[in-house]
């Protein structure tokens, strides 16, 4: 019941309120980019003389607007409609106000001082003018806000005023009566469960644990693990799960900083929880934050030992021997290498998983109700850390046999008590889960994902196992390895498990039982609402005892017929050649150096993509071919042996077995020893780990270089020559921010027209730059085009006097069509190629820029050039707000992350962006409000500049590392005051939806 109030209780919710413009100051344009989108209240102010002094304009103006105008049809693109945002504007004398593309008033401007307010809220939208209700209308969303921007001067703009309320509505923290109520649940919970343990201890004579003895497997598995956490790779979730925790701190409570408006995460926040605590004790660096996961497989280890050894008194024979270990350790290793050196959830759920298979089978072995309820009690807790938790709970259905048959002996006041305590002992989820948040937050957060996310139904978990056989990185043979190994085991135990073994055969029922545990957790992973292949994780523990089992003994009983075992092999054969058919890739990152194939190509095709699965000498060891003989030869040999009076306990299907399993663990150790030893000097995740325990942590920090600015810059003498739309856009705005403050910017971005012109866009010649002495080693142009195709850009040297210098040289870098029309590329020279010494050397330079593209928005802008030099990137970085990408984040552990808090996005001035031959869609989550991406005003907002960059030393070729980009606003950031109101509200209140097509314009998937 205090559970169930706790969720209930009501909470104090943060309600932060931004006004422009600050007390004192007059209104001046500013960035604002508001996540979610829409502020939950708007209300505008806007004075008719600022209407009237933008009037007299020849085309008018606007008074206020809150997201950016193109200057004409072919300039920045915004990720969504300008349409969405609020708009009120004036022209001919009239008035009109817009919101999210819908005119709501449109009015004549009166003579006189006035004013108009503009209110917007859950009930729709209202325009004023002078306190008198001119227009209505109902239903109506918010604008979305990117900036508060205004084309009136700072004298006409005087009384222009917005308040605003972002939406901020998973913030604020538990009330007094609901810490009462937290800490009044944690003693009960605490009460109950003691009481359950002392009291229903079952059988007595037994101890509930029995100590194993101390192995060389346990040295093996804590140096592999350690060694891991330096050359194991790198997750695609990592960074993702990483900026969650890191940002947590700012926004105050953990959500989805990436996407889905930074909706909490809650009730599902465990790992996060532990992740931001660690993060914030040591840093967000990845060898620090694989401490994590590291632990936690070591705990799963040593839990799985207790386990092995805690079963009934008939498993004696087998409790101590030296093998066990043995097949535990590789059974481990062929989970965990894969799946458990990860920052995703899964690691921790694995733990919880493991203790409920303890705890189960110590309440089978005693028939204790209290270890029951402690098994409860984890089960919940690995759901608090994602809804594939729910596996954890496999092995209490194997315990409902005997509980059942228990309960039927006692009376029905001790049934009702069992059954309220179990219950209780699940609400342990409650203060993990709806401690920092609301029953109605979760509920919210809940619809938020399902409508902006892929959630699929339980009959489509054909899914998860199409992810893990697809050819790419989903689908890599390491990956493959435990799920369908353990698989294969499953599809020979069913086909032995109808023939009687002998009664003594405790490895058999070990094997059965443990078959039908891992069963059963795969049916509850079919319930979770995603299907990703790192899921498969979640379900280790049992995997791991079921792989243990068979190889310590046949998955066949002792008198399985020649074609029974025949078909084992078979399966067993198939299985290892599909796990080895999966690629040797490991982006991102993590795929340089890496052995088998060409890794060079950044999108392959699936022929291309087949030729990375691991072979020897030609051989691939996708051939069932190659299985099947080592299984005959290795029948042959046991046959051999057994007829000159040998005894072979190894069976034909348990060798292969074995010889799969080792295979699998030894070759994915072995491809991440060889691979930074190949790449080596070049950088690789496990260099960047081995220089971080010797103090370097700053990851990428250390490698990635960027030509920027070095020494005396080129000065100009004369103007520039232009032709064609060139000469037409002479004084017209540039189709994008110029990528520095004050840089001169030539282009042709002219309005759509029709004439002599319109078969030739024109061309520009830059006076001529004199060279000075410099340090310098090249030369960059920053480039832009609305469309790369065709476009030129050359650059002219000359010797002798730098005013009229004799041209000597001419050199067209290419222009990289992939760069987006918000983006300046930055096109270099490099100046050791025009000479050095002597008559030779170049003293002055000029740049043509040739546009012969029509059509489609086409333009070309060429930026004032600059002498660089290859430089650290903490050249960009040092002191600026950065935004490292949910791919690369954690190999950026020293720049300052852009925080998202009280509704608001920081503006980023520096991107750092993941390549690696990553599919575009997925960089894009962040800036794609079909996906609620957090970055989406910052994109409308935004104007890139592409630096040049470089891993140095480098190492043999890899793909394309990633990108550096500066990023300039046409406006400052932060320009308003930002206050925090307080309210006090019921557990089950929730704020309007942010979903439906209306909000951002995706559609429901299902």
């Amino acid at each position: 019941m205090l559970g169930v109030l706790v969720a209930l209780a009501p909470v104090v919710a943060e309600e932060p309120v931004v006004s422009w413009p600050r007390d004192g100051q007059s209104p001046t344009s500013t960035m604002l980019p508001l996540s979610p989108y829409r502020p939950l209240a708007f209300d505008a102010t806007v004075p008719c003389a600022s209407l009237r002094a933008l009037d007299s304009r020849p085309l008018g103006g606007d008074a206020l607007r809150t997201v950016p105008a193109p200057t004409d049809p072919s300039t920045r693109p915004s990720t969504g409609p300008a349409t969405e945002g609020l708009t009120v504007a004036v022209a001919d004398g009239r008035v009109t106000v817009s919101v999210s593309g819908t005119d709501v008033a449109t009015d004549r401007l009166p003579d006189g001082d006035c004013r108009y307010r503009v209110m917007a809220d859950a009930a729709g939208v209202r325009v004023d003018r002078d306190g008198q209700r001119i227009a209505r209308q109902p239903g109506l969303l918010p604008p979305q806000v990117a900036e508060l921007a205004t084309e009136a001067g700072p004298a006409a703009a005087a009384g222009l005023a917005v308040e605003l309320r972002p939406d901020d509505r998973y913030a604020g923290h538990p009330s007094a009566l609901k810490l009462a109520l937290l800490v009044a649940h944690g003693v009960a919970l605490a009460a109950t469960l003691l009481l359950a343990v002392r009291l229903w201890r079952g059988r007595d004579g037994q101890r509930a644990l029995v100590v194993p003895q101390r192995s060389w497997a346990d040295g093996v598995v804590v140096a592999v693990s350690a060694a891991w956490a330096v050359l194991g790779p790198v997750n695609w979730d990592d960074s993702w799960y990483t900026l969650m925790a890191r940002n947590a701190g700012e926004a105050g409570y953990l959500g989805n900083y990436i996407y889905m408006f930074n909706a909490t995460e809650a009730p599902f926040v465990a790992a996060q929880y532990v992740m931001q605590l660690w993060g914030t004790l040591g840093g967000w660096g990845l060898l620090w934050m694989r401490v994590l996961p590291l632990v936690y497989g070591l705990l799963v280890w040593v839990i799985l030992r207790f386990a092995l050894v805690s079963g009934d008194a008939s498993h004696g024979s087998h409790r101590h021997s030296r093998a066990v270990p043995a097949a535990l350790l590789v059974a481990h290793l062929l989970w965990w290498l894969p799946y458990g050196m990860m920052l995703r959830p899964e690691p921790l759920i694995a733990v919880f998983a493991a203790a409920v298979l303890l705890l189960a089978e110590i309440a089978r072995r005693r028939r204790s109700l209290g270890a029951l309820v402690l098994a409860t009690s984890a089960t919940a807790l690995a759901v608090t850390v994602s809804p594939t938790g729910i596996v954890a709970g496999a092995p209490l259905v194997m315990t409902l046999p005997w509980l059942l048959a228990l309960l039927r002996e006692r009376g029905w006041g001790q049934r009702v008590t069992v059954v309220v305590v179990a219950a209780a002992a699940a609400t342990i989820a409650v203060p993990v889960g709806f401690a920092d948040a609301s029953l109605g937050e979760v509920l919210d957060a809940t619809a938020t994902h399902s409508w902006y996310y892929l959630t699929l139904s339980w009959y489509e978990e054909i899914v998860h196992y199409n992810d893990l056989l697809i050819m790419g990185d989903t689908g890599v043979w390491g990956r493959r390895a435990p799920v369908l190994l353990t698989l294969a085991v499953l599809a020979v135990v069913a086909m032995g498990s109808g023939r009687q073994s002998g009664s003594g055969d405790a490895l058999r029922r070990l094997l059965l039982s443990s078959a039908i545990t891992m069963a059963v957790a795969l049916v509850l992973l079919a319930v979770t609402p995603t299907k990703w292949v790192n899921h498969f994780g979640a379900v280790g523990p049992a995997g791991t005892v079921v792989l243990t089992a068979a190889l310590l003994r046949s998955p066949l009983p002792r008198r399985a017929g020649s074609t029974v075992r025949t078909v084992a092999v078979v399966v067993l054969a198939l299985a290892t050649a599909v796990v080895f058919a999966g690629p040797n890739l490991w982006r991102p990152f993590s795929d340089w150096g890496q052995p088998f194939g060409n890794h060079l190509l950044p999108e392959g095709t699936r022929y291309e993509l087949s030729l990375l699965a691991p072979h020897i000498f030609g051989v691939y060891l996708r051939n069932p071919v190659v299985w099947l003989v080592f299984a005959g030869l290795l029948a042959a040999g046991l046959a051999w042996w057994r007829r000159r009076g040998g005894r072979a306990p190894l069976t034909t299907d348990r060798g292969l077995l074995v010889a799969a399993s080792v295979a699998s663990v030894t070759l994915l150790l072995a491809v991440f020893v060889y691979a930074p030893i190949r790449q080596y000097p070049g950088w690789t995740v496990a260099l960047s780990n081995v220089r971080a325990l010797a103090g370097q942590h700053c990851g990428l920090a250390g490698a990635v270089q960027v030509l920027a600015p070095q020494g005396p810059q080129p000065t100009a003498t004369g103007s520039p020559e232009r032709s064609g739309d060139f000469a037409l856009a002479a004084g017209r705005p540039a189709p994008l921010t110029a990528p520095s403050a004050g840089t001169t910017v030539w282009h042709d971005s002219v309005p759509p027209r029709a004439g002599d012109l319109a078969d030739e866009q024109g061309t520009v010649t830059t006076p001529w730059f004199a060279l000075p002495d410099s340090a310098a080693t090249h030369l960059s142009v920053p480039v832009a085009a609305g469309t790369v195709r065709g476009q030129q850009v050359t650059v002219q040297f000359g010797t002798g006097d730098p005013a009229d210098p004799r041209p000597t040289s001419t050199v067209e870098p290419a222009l990289d069509r992939s760069a987006g029309r918000d983006t300046w590329q930055q096109v270099t020279v490099a100046l050791d190629s025009q000479g050095s010494s002597g008559d030779s050397r170049a003293t002055a330079f000029r740049i043509e820029a040739r546009d012969e593209v029509t059509g489609d928005g086409s333009w070309l802008a060429i930026a004032a050039p600059s002498l660089t030099s290859w430089q650290p990137v903490r050249t960009l970085t040092r002191g600026q707000p950065v935004f490292a990408d949910q791919l690369s984040a954690v190999l950026w552990p020293c720049v300052d992350q852009v925080p998202i808090s009280d509704g608001i996005v920081t503006p980023p001035s520096v991107r750092l962006l993941t390549d690696d031959g990553i599919p575009r869609f997925v960089l894009r989550n962040p800036h794609d409000p079909l996906w609620g991406g957090t970055f989406v005003q910052v994109e409308r907002v935004a104007t890139y500049v592409r630096q040049a960059s470089r891993i140095h030393p480098a190492g043999p070729p890899t793909r394309s590392w990633g990108q550096v980009r500066r990023v300039v606003y046409d406006h400052p950031f932060g320009l308003v005051e930002v206050s925090t109101d307080t309210s006090l509200e019921p557990g089950w209140e929730r704020e309007t939806p942010v979903t439906g097509e209306a909000y951002s314009g995706r559609k429901f998937l299902g």
